[in-house]
């Protein structure tokens, strides 16, 4: 008999080439009833992957997708990731590694539907993407389980999505320990502002969790401050911010504030311009003008997520996954670091 191939296996099984893949890898989601029908044909004839074939592919080299927003008004978190991966794609060039990358807007469901629509998922063998809007990037994700397509997601998790794993911090717990941070020292029972300043807060679930956390740290502690309140502010212009700023603390005795994301440098600007020394300000990222504010302590804590370190690992996850054929744990949460002034000249 002519030696079989997977493709031979996924006929005789009634399956897709895909699954015979998947159940000789152990790898992503199959019905114990197919595994079963699977492993009876290859048992039956006796298969074995064709070691040739797969050294022909590592000839051929291997290209991944990688999907994730574009900077906006040259904010630079999302150039960062873009860094580790050109580090990583050195440390495994013996793989002949071709990266594509697809940049989509934070502000546009239609310019990201229309860069994913129709997407080559055959010329890839996965996928590293940072999920921004909900809905339909659980669709797209379903499409890629359709075609059994692996999925490595960073910066946010789909918790209700199918993927094969997700690299980046414990959103809930970061939040939580910035409510922590906020809470050391607080002169008297105080109110507190939560700004949101992502390109919008509904298409981040991570932001929503931060906020979700550092609120039920003090839903915990309630006698530690006054009230709490939440700005969301996308999309809007540094005068506009300001004006927003000056009305909030001039309405409410705001002790402290807490900023979701990167661009905690935009209020820690408007404290410098005031001179406004005595408001604890809070937020992430090490950005350039970020780390300059915490210098000149207009910052007190910056919660690092890394990004650089999120797109290494999950690009690292996407070689052992579709290359070494290593199943990668489903989740891999990266330590939550708190940079102050004292120590940010220990971190690049």
């Amino acid at each position: 008999m002519t030696k079989l191939t997977i493709k031979d296996i996924a006929r005789i099984a009634e399956v897709s080439a895909g699954t015979v893949d998947r159940v000789l890898h152990k790898r992503g989601e199959v019905s114990e009833e197919t595994r079963k029908r699977v492993e009876l044909v290859i048992a039956e004839y006796n298969f074995k992957p064709d070691i040739i074939a797969s050294n022909l592919a590592m000839k051929r080299g291997f290209r991944f997708a990688v999907i994730m927003p574009d900077s906006v008004n040259e904010h630079e978190f999302w150039d960062l990731p873009k860094t580790g991966i050109e580090n990583t794609l050195e440390e495994v060039g013996h793989f002949k590694i071709t990266i594509d990358y697809i940049r989509f807007s934070q502000t546009s469901k239609k310019d990201f539907v229309k860069r994913i629509k129709n997407l080559p998922f055959d010329n890839y063998n996965g996928i590293l993407f940072a999920p921004v809007y909900h809905d339909e990037s659980k669709r797209f994700l379903e499409q890629c389980a359709i075609v059994h397509k692996p999925v490595v997601l960073f910066n946010s998790v789909l918790e209700d999505a199918v993927y094969d794993s997700f690299v980046g911090q414990d959103a809930f717990k970061s939040g939580y320990l910035a409510g922590k941070l906020m809470s050391y020292g607080l002169p008297g029972i105080r109110d507190l502002l939560v700004i949101n300043l992502s390109a919008r807060k509904d298409n981040y679930a991570h932001i929503i969790k931060r906020e979700n956390g550092f609120r039920s740290y003090f839903e915990e502690h309630p006698e530690r401050i006054g009230n709490m309140i939440t700005a969301n502010m996308s999309g809007i212009d540094d005068m506009k911010l300001n004006g927003e700023l000056d009305r909030l603390i001039r309405e409410h005795d705001i002790a402290g504030i807490f900023v979701t994301n990167s661009r905690v440098y935009r209020v820690a600007a408007y404290l410098s311009n005031k001179g406004v020394m005595n408001m604890r300000l809070i937020g992430y990222d090490l950005l350039p003008a970020s780390r300059e504010y915490l210098r000149r302590e207009y910052i007190d804590f910056l919660i690092s997520q890394k990004p650089d370190e999120q797109a290494r690992i999950g690009l690292m996850t996407l070689v052992n996954l579709c290359i070494l054929n290593k199943e990668p744990n489903r989740k891999q949460f990266l330590p939550i670091d708190i940079i102050t002034k004292e120590n940010i000249e220990f971190y690049k």
